[in-house]
């Protein structure tokens, strides 16, 4: 803040006092606070960078769900099996639809939104086997037993699959 002159301070003051100003700017806060209120009552707005990575987050889970739920679909009741192109879109169509639906259920229509949505429905395509390694029992429920001994002969612990093809990562 630059030097003040007592004209300028005492304009200040002038301000201060003035009955019509029921409010102050505070900079550290970086917005208008209403006079006679605690300082313990004061809450800082959420950043805008914590709120937009929230937003991705939790519509990168959104886009995964979509896609789990899209893979039980075309497993259980399709009987699509494999790596093969026609298994693929199946997923990215079905996830796309189950994506648009809990997006609208849950209000999650902003462009960082749909970012992160697109990014879960990705990564559940490739790294969703996993999760038939960490709980083979549950997910032979979810899924198909049948379904889950493919995976675990066709895939390994840690791995990636993109168009039936596995890129393994961790060794045992």
């Amino acid at each position: 803040m630059a030097n003040m002159g007592q004209k300028d301070f005492d304009a200040r003051i002038k301000r201060i006092k003035n009955p019509r100003n029921n409010s102050y700017y505070d900079p550290d806060l970086q917005m208008h606070i209403p006079k006679r209120v605690a300082r313990s009552k004061i809450e800082k707005p959420p950043s805008k960078s914590n709120e937009a990575l929230t937003a991705f987050l939790v519509s990168m889970v959104l886009g995964g769900v979509a896609m789990f739920g899209a893979q039980v679909v075309r497993v259980r009741y399709l009987g699509l099996s494999g790596g093969n192109t026609a298994v693929t879109f199946t997923d990215i169509l079905i996830g796309f639809w189950f994506v648009l639906v809990l997006s609208a259920l849950m209000q999650r229509r902003q462009p960082i939104g749909r970012l992160g949505q697109i990014a879960g429905l990705c990564a559940m395509l490739v790294a969703g086997h996993n999760l038939i390694w960490k709980w083979p029992d549950l997910m032979g429920k979810i899924y198909t037993p049948e379904y889950v001994a493919e995976v675990q002969a066709t895939t390994e612990v840690g791995s990636i699959v993109v168009q039936g093809n596995v890129f393994a990562f961790m060794s045992n």
